[in-house]
């Protein structure tokens, strides 16, 4: 295999292997509260020039944030009553459907956020900040399922991986 062939490889691999770990990240009940994400973007030896832009967006961040996440909570409380009230069911299901908008559509800027974030750092921080993430997953599980035995890569992430090395698989003999 070429060198450059084997480092698109391993480009891609780690790509996959972020991807996959935001995505379970953000399906994780604890990770929709911004307050409780673990990630320390300080601790990714940032430079000053790297700080501010990573500032810039985490601020776009919070301001989109706070205009969405109201009407969700807002909504998801008037879904609350309607459930306990008898009303139409076409108004209940609206309801949802304008809820569940609501929340994909601040999953989808979270992983721009994210992303925006990622492209800051250089390939060492990258690295730095996928092992952070690792950890936060393996931590995550383990609050939320206290004495069972955790796989170091969740399966959705060992399984795209797996898939990855299918498509450019590693041969070491060349």
């Amino acid at each position: 295999m070429t060198s450059n062939r084997r480092k698109l490889t391993i480009r891609i691999a780690k790509a996959a292997n972020v991807c996959s770990a935001v995505m379970a990240l953000s399906y994780l009940p604890a990770f929709a509260d911004a307050s409780k994400c673990h990630i320390r973007w300080d601790k990714l030896s940032l430079s000053p020039a790297q700080s501010q832009q990573i500032a810039q967006i985490e601020t776009q961040w919070q301001h989109e944030f706070t205009e969405i996440k109201p009407t969700i909570i807002e909504e998801q409380q008037k879904l609350t009553k309607k459930l306990g009230e008898h009303c139409d069911q076409l108004e209940v299901i609206s309801l949802q459907e304008s809820i569940q908008r609501k929340q994909n559509q601040l999953r989808q800027i979270a992983m721009m956020t994210f992303l925006k974030k990622r492209s800051v750092l250089n390939e060492s921080q990258q690295h730095n900040l996928e092992a952070m993430m690792n950890q936060e997953i393996i931590s995550r599980q383990r609050e939320r399922n206290p004495g069972s035995q955790q796989n170091i890569v969740p399966d959705g992430v060992q399984d795209l991986l797996q898939r990855v090395n299918g498509v450019f698989p590693v041969n070491s003999d060349r």
